[in-house]
């Protein structure tokens, strides 16, 4: 054993993680996890699952590294900064903590407290959610997390006491003031990351709980002068939530049960925006006027798709008109505002309809249909439409959930 190795105890997870020969990691791991309060202790006793190491010679790059072992990592991944290292082993930190607290799901989001409540902001590629998280601390907010919260089986946001990370550099757009902020606030960081010391009061501590308060999707567009905020359907919250979270051994139809009643009551927002300082400032002052509520967006009766990234299959609008459907076994529905969600439980896929999908769907619920039946009540129903154009979009439904064994032939 390493001479200066050392197992790190964490509150509920115990003894979790062995660093050897690397003091500098966990004078760095320390740094990035002040709210998450730790103990270090030198090392004892068989070795945890979690392992960091320094690299032997060939291991690493020129200027050295680490190699960490976890379950999962076959042969182990080499890291090559301190910083890198924290990255990785507080991923792992994070996974054990939702593997052993089953109550708590990962969201994969910044997070800040606004007027007692929290906005959350899901994952988004290239979005800027560090930056704008660290944006809401030097305007005053204090801080849940900047990539991931845990959700309490209550519906609360439960903090992990993790500092927010940048990527440097920070944007050439961002207001000085925002720069200066993180240069005073600077914490452990490397060429590309950087680690920020918050004040206790701008950094809620591990296990802090607050009750959620909005869904806010991010769209960085440089050619903005000013920031925007868009209401969106609560079904596109909803969406990045399932998508964004850590839970991945949840089945969908669970994860359902605990976002669908919260998405109900949430607003959910798009803040397009440029400069992350004015960003953050806008949404604030929007918050705290009390002029953000739930709202619908309404949409055709195919303006509707499943989770991002799935096609519809080919063939998808090739239903006889005088075929009657009924739902198939096993596909459980979900409403959610003005949206319904639909989970095939044998598969876990999930699929989404709007409001004139919904109604199709309810009514197949009731008796087995043909497209022109449905057609026929759907045109009194709204009165002013033409037939033969909802006609064409049932049957295109119709052949879409066929095809997503949704429904079947009766």
């Amino acid at each position: 054993m390493v001479a200066d190795s050392v197992d790190i105890h964490l509150p509920g997870l115990g003894r979790l993680l062995r660093l050897s020969g690397c003091p500098e990691v966990a004078d760095a791991l320390v740094a990035a996890m002040p709210g998450w309060p730790m103990r270090v202790t030198p090392a004892s006793g068989l070795a945890p699952a979690i392992r960091l190491r320094r690299a032997y010679d060939g291991e690493g790059d020129e200027n050295g590294g680490y190699v960490q072992h976890a379950p999962g990592l076959r042969g182990g991944l080499v890291l090559p900064t301190p910083v890198a290292a924290v990255c990785s082993l507080i991923a792992d930190i994070v996974a054990a903590l939702c593997e052993r607290r089953a109550e708590l799901i990962g969201l994969h989001c910044g997070s800040v407290e606004i007027e007692g409540q929290l906005v959350l902001f899901p994952a988004s590629h290239r979005a800027g959610k560090s930056t704008l998280t660290a944006a809401f601390a030097a305007a005053g907010c204090r801080v849940f997390g900047d990539d991931v919260l845990a959700l309490t089986a209550e519906g609360d946001g439960m903090a992990l006491g993790i500092s927010p990370r940048l990527r440097l550099p920070l944007p050439d757009i961002a207001n000085p003031d925002l720069v200066a902020y993180a240069e005073r606030h600077a914490g452990p960081e490397d060429p590309r990351y950087r680690y920020l010391s918050l004040p206790e009061a701008e950094l809620a501590a591990h296990g802090e709980r607050r009750p959620i308060g909005a869904i806010v999707l991010l769209e960085r567009d440089d050619t903005l002068c000013d920031p925007d905020l868009v209401t969106l359907a609560p079904g596109e919250g909803l969406l990045q939530l399932l998508c964004q979270n850590f839970s991945h051994d949840v089945p969908t139809e669970a994860l359902m049960t605990r976002f669908a009643p919260l998405m109900t009551r949430l607003p959910c927002l798009l803040l397009r925006y440029s400069e992350p300082l004015a960003a953050a400032q806008c949404l604030m002052a929007r918050m705290t006027s009390g002029r953000i509520v739930a709202g619908n967006v309404s949409a055709s009766l195919l303006g509707r798709h499943s989770v991002p990234g799935e096609r519809l299959p080919s063939g998808w609008d090739k239903v006889a008109l005088d075929e009657r459907f009924g739902p198939c076994p096993g596909v459980r529905d979900y409403p959610v505002g003005e949206e319904l969600f639909l989970i095939d439980t044998a598969s876990g896929a999930l699929h989404r309809l709007n409001s004139s999908g919904q109604a199709a769907w309810r009514l197949l619920g009731e008796e087995a249909l043909t497209v022109a039946d449905v057609a026929d009540l759907l045109v009194e129903h709204h009165g002013d439409v033409s037939k033969p154009d909802v006609e064409a979009d049932v049957q295109a439904l119709f052949g879409w959930m066929v095809e997503a064994r949704l429904i079947e032939s009766r």
